[in-house]
Parts: C-alpha cells; structure tokens; sequence
C-alpha cells in the first residue's frame, strides 16, 4: 500500500489535505482506468486504450516520453506498473520524473525476474552500477512499487534497499574546486572580454550563474522565469519566482515565498539582457527558445512550444558555453571517483542551488528563513543539504586561497605578465629588497608601512605578511601545523553549527523561531567565516608544487 496526498479545495483560504491510500488489485483495475481515459481526454496520455504495450506522455509545452509494458511474462507486475503510474501522473509530477519511475520500475521486475526471493543481489549489483543520484531515485521508487503491490518478498528488498540508501547518503555528485574556481573567474573575465554576439548568445549562462548562485532556486524555476520577474521598490529590488506551491497545505508545512530581494547588480543585469531582446521576440517568460533559436546555425524542426525555455535547452547552452568559449572538447568533460564520492570537473545548471542553500547556512540564516527562499515546503527537505556544506566549505576555502594568491601578486604585476587564473608562488619571485618597507618577522617579514599598527597577531593571516624563512623546510612545517588547527576547528565549529540548526525551535503556525537561537547560529556563521578566511590565507601562503606558466 502506498500513500497519495490531495489537496482539496474549501473556499477561498482553507484547503484540506486528503490522503488516499492505494494497493493493487488485479480484479480492481476499473478506478484506474477511468483515470487513464480522464487524462486521454486531457491528451496528457497517448493511447488508444489502457491494455496497450506502447504509451506516451505529454507536457503542457509538448514534451513527450514513451512508456513501454512488455512484461508480457509477468502479466499481473505489467497491470500494477500501468496503474503505479497512473498515480504518478494524477500527482501532476514532470514527464520526466514519471518516465524514469516507469522505467527503473520496468527494469527492477526484468532484473528480478518479477522479484524472485533468490534475485535480491541482482538488483542490488545493478543498482551499485548507477550514478548516486539516480541510485538512489531507484532505490526510492522500487521500494515504493513494492509498498504498492504488497509483494511477499518485499522485506527481503528492503533490507538491500536500505543499505543501498546509506550508501547513497555517503556519495555525492559533486563539481570539484577547481571546476569551481574556474568557473568563477571565467564568468568574470567572459563579461569583461565578450563580444557582444558572445554576450546575447550566452546571457541565461550569466544571469542562472548570478541569480541561482545567490537564491537557491530550481533550474526549471529559472528556466520559467515571467518577462516581468523583476521589481523596484523605494530603492530595494525584487525577483518574482515561479513556484507552483504558494500556500501551505498542512499545519506541517510552510507557505513558499515567492517574491526575493536581490542586489542592484542582478535587476541591472536582467534589465540588460531585455534590451538585447528584438520587440517582436519578447513574450510572456523573459527566456525562450524563439529568442535563443537567434544564434542557431542549423534551423531544425521543433515540434515544441517555442515561448518557454525548458531546463533541458539550458543545459545544452551551458554544454555549448563550455565547448564555445572555454574551447572544451566531449573528452573533457570528466567524471571520476575521489573519496567515494563522483566528482565532476565541471559545473551543472543544479549545482548553484547547492552551492546558494549552503551559502545561506554559512551566513547564519536560520532554517526556516532558507525554506521560504529554496521553496521548500517542509523543514525536513533542508537536511538533505547539510551533507553538502562540508565540502562547500572546504570549495569555499579553496577558492579564497586562490584568490589571495591572485590578488598579492597583482598588487605587484602587472596582469599582462600574469593571468589571472595563474597560481604562483611569491616567495620565489620577490625578494625583501623588492618593497619599500619590511619588517622582520617569524619566517619573513611584515610589509604594513604602519606595522605594529592594525597588526591582527598572527602573521600567517595577515595580509601584509610576506613568507621568506630562513630554513624553507620549517617554515613550511609552521604553516602547515597552523593550517591543520585551522581544520580541525572548522570541523569543530560547522559541526556545532548544524547540531544548533537540527535543534532549533520553530512555530510553524505562526512561522516564527527562536531570537536567542538565531543570534547564535549568526554568532557561529562569523567565527566559522572568520576561520575560513585565515585558512585562506594561510594557506595561500604554502607554495604549489607545479611552476609557473610565463
């Protein structure tokens, strides 16, 4: 037995929420194929009858997915699948998400031999095969089939399904940082150096990387983003989100907000991009394939609606990005395993959700406040991200250390001589002769003209401090030990900052949560800023083995 919730609406301001409860029955399948004929009549589902091998499904902006029921040699596993899905579209999820549950569901009966009590570890070595997240999308969706058909052998999957989830807990796909880093300074230098065809082509690239970097937004929530998304008030600016889910349905949950206020730098941004726009091109959503079909060379048929803009076209415009303007080749793009985790050298149109969601705990802001701004619905959702912010953290640093790299050398280079992604070390180049004042310090020397003045205490964090020992060897020795404290007191800290977010107080009637808790996750976020900047800068200062690129 599976469980659906419905929302069915009384009046103008409550809604009440209905759950259903569904378990197969072979000899009960009339309700769900008056179902599947409501959804015919809706061309949501192309079939010319329930019994059919071949369907298809439909979007509003006519996307189609073909769904295959071949299991001629299970019959019964065949109807339960049509009618598992039949619930899945009536629960109005994307074509996509139905197309794979169909899919994966489909595969599991095959490898399983309509879940045979000896074909467990079937399942289980081809589940260990797949990408974590769509691992663990399978392990979600045959448990659910199973819970569905009330198989007699279901404990036994669940055993296995359980410890494939675990696993999954342990493994992200994640971008690596350096694929952070330079995705960073390549969206700089490619809005400093564009031509203006670059530019108009590649716009959704800049605005998805300045606005879902800063609000953690969906891709297709960018993607459907109104012509009118932006407002000006009193010299504040605003982003109006698409989002479906608008007032809460329960008392357990929350109402989604859907009006954010972002900074002058984005609203200018958006503003430009709309004067690049034709007038006869400009619709109701402010991205479109009309409008991207401009920079087209080759004038394919599309059999889609060519007003909207769905998240599968960015993507392919971000794969164009990196092809065109980074001159990457197919074999470039690479995935590979590093700490049991898959870890890719380049960036995707999800990835700034995470990085935004864990950029807003790392700035104190309570849980409930995220929430609202990532549209989630329940509290709970958010913890799927906590096991992001660790490794966020340690990005966090490593671009920072770049950073520092960069921006002391260019306080003394001319960027002609040095790019901007070049890392180097300082200590090879510069002697204490090169600058008009140094001070002599523990393992080298003080460049504050002003020093003991606005000296912090500690050289290895300070700006002005310029790294050249005596002995390399212990000096190198002195700033990897203060690194490794460093470490060790993020850990320390960013652990009790989500114990101080798991534990937090909320009133979810009145959405309100606890002062005295919030001024100490602020409290927590600066010491853990604060951290994460001497690390930085610390470790800027320890040399990188490969040379320098003249």
């Amino acid at each position: 037995m599976i469980l659906q919730k419905k929302i069915s609406g009384i009046g103008s301001s409550l809604n009440v929420s209905i759950t259903e409860a569904h378990s197969f029955d072979k000899n009960d399948l009339s309700k769900y194929k008056k179902i599947f004929n409501e959804y015919k009549l809706k061309k949501v589902i192309e079939a010319s009858s329930f019994e059919d091998m071949d369907w298809a499904i439909v979007d509003s902006i006519g996307n189609k997915r073909n769904l295959y029921f071949d299991l001629d040699m299970y019959p019964d596993l065949n109807s339960a699948l049509k009618c598992f899905i039949i619930i899945q579209i009536s629960s109005n999820f994307t074509i996509q998400h139905i197309a794979f549950v169909q899919s994966i569901a489909r595969k599991a009966i095959i490898l399983t031999e309509g879940f045979k009590e000896d074909k467990v570890d079937e399942l289980e070595e081809y589940a260990q095969k797949l990408g974590y997240s769509t691992r663990f999308r399978m392990i979600i969706y045959t448990n659910k089939f199973l819970q569905f058909i009330e198989h007699r052998y279901k404990s036994k999957y669940d055993v296995k399904i359980s410890s494939l989830q675990e696993m999954y807990n342990k493994n992200r796909d994640l971008p690596n940082y350096e694929a952070i880093v330079d995705f960073h300074y390549f969206m700089e230098e490619f809005e400093r150096n564009s031509t203006s065809f670059e530019k108009e082509k590649f716009f959704p690239i800049i605005l998805w990387w300045k606005i879902t970097g800063l609000i953690p937004m969906r891709p297709k929530e960018f993607c459907f983003l109104d012509y009118d998304c932006t407002l000006k008030r009193d010299s504040k600016y605003f982003l109006k989100i698409p989002r479906s889910k608008k007032k809460a349905q329960s008392y357990s949950e929350l109402n989604v907000e859907n009006t954010i206020r972002i900074n002058k730098e984005i609203y200018e941004s958006i503003e430009e991009y709309k004067d690049t726009i034709p007038v006869n091109l400009k619709g109701k959503f402010l991205f479109s394939y009309e409008i991207q079909s401009r920079f087209l060379t080759s004038k394919r048929s599309y059999k889609r609606r060519k007003d909207v803009f769905p998240p599968d076209i960015l993507r392919s415009l971000l794969s164009s990005f990196y092809k065109e303007i980074a001159g990457w080749k197919t074999k470039d793009f690479i995935k590979i395993i590093d700490n049991n985790k898959e870890v890719r050298n380049y960036i995707t149109p999800g990835d700034t959700r995470h990085f935004s969601m864990c950029n807003l705990m790392l700035q104190g802001i309570n849980p409930l406040s995220i929430a609202k701004m990532a549209g989630h619905v329940r509290l709970g959702t958010q913890r799927n991200y906590w096991g992001h912010i660790e490794y966020f953290v340690e990005s966090f640093v490593y671009i920072l250390t770049s950073k520092y790299r960069v921006n002391r050398l260019e306080k003394e280079l001319s960027e002609g001589i040095f790019g901007v992604m070049d890392k180097v070390d300082e200590s090879k180049i510069f002697s204490p002769q090169d600058f008009e004042f140094v001070q002599e310090v523990e393992h080298g020397f003080c460049r504050n003209a002003i020093f003991p003045e606005n000296c912090p205490g500690e050289c290895r964090y300070c700006e002005h401090y310029f790294f050249h020992p005596q002995d390399f060897e212990e000096g190198i020795k002195w700033l990897q030990d203060g690194s490794d404290l460093l470490e060790q007191q993020l850990t320390v800290e960013l652990r009790s900052l989500l114990d101080l977010y798991k534990n937090m107080k909320f009133n979810l009637n009145t959405e309100s949560y606890s002062i005295i808790d919030q001024e100490s996750a602020l409290s927590k976020a600066n010491l853990l800023n604060r951290l994460i900047k001497q690390k930085a800068m610390l470790d800027s200062l320890i040399p990188e083995t490969k040379g320098v690129k003249l």
